[in-house]
């Protein structure tokens, strides 16, 4: 009986191991929600860049936050003015006021943009702001930016609106990755640091 090479002995054990890893190169477990690695945005494939948790009071898991790019990246100005399509994708893991959603979008734009660039965009803002509605655990928002197209919002897979241009999109963004976002631990989770 011929003897195996320690070349093929090897390869045998590395492949079995990668079968055992593969799996988890699609999806990421953060918290109790399955965030997939990649997902398609018009006809563009995007990348897991980072997913954390939203706490509330430090006790109260909120929903978990995941930022999707086509070049991924640890850089907050290279993920903000990136051209092409993204997405931030919020899975809720208890459920939310409109009161409460409301109240976070409008501290989250004013403390991360300024007051031109909120009087710029102030009809966009209360639009957005006032399409939402209270959110059961387990919910999905999708907030889809495809250029030309602008920001498409998705609640459980439903368009709830569109709002055109850029300008908004990055300005929405700055809400997680601008200088106050709503916890430094969630922002840094989202650059994949």
């Amino acid at each position: 009986m011929a003897r195996k090479s320690s070349y093929q002995v090897g390869g045998w054990i590395l492949a079995a191991l990668m079968l055992t890893i593969a799996p988890m190169g699609h999806a990421r477990r953060v918290d109790s929600v399955t965030v997939p690695d990649h997902l398609t945005v018009g006809s563009v494939r995007l990348v897991l860049n980072g997913a954390g948790v939203r706490y509330y009071a430090i006790f109260f898991s909120v929903y978990v936050g995941a930022l999707y790019l086509e070049h991924p990246t640890h850089q907050v100005k290279i993920a903000l003015h990136e051209p092409g399509p993204n997405r931030v994708a919020m899975y809720f893991l208890r459920g939310v006021s409109a009161s409460q959603l409301r109240s976070a979008w409008r501290k989250g734009f004013r403390r991360n943009d300024s007051q031109a660039t909120r009087k710029r965009l102030g009809s966009e803002i209360r639009s957005f702001v006032g399409l939402w509605h209270p959110l059961k655990d387990h919910a999905r928002v999708f907030l889809d930016y495809i250029p030309k197209q602008g920001t498409r919002v998705l609640i459980n897979g439903r368009l709830s609106g569109t709002f055109p241009g850029r300008a908004f999109h990055e300005a929405l963004l700055r809400i997680w990755l601008g200088p106050h976002p709503p916890t430094h631990a969630l922002k840094r989770r989202m650059l994949g640091r």
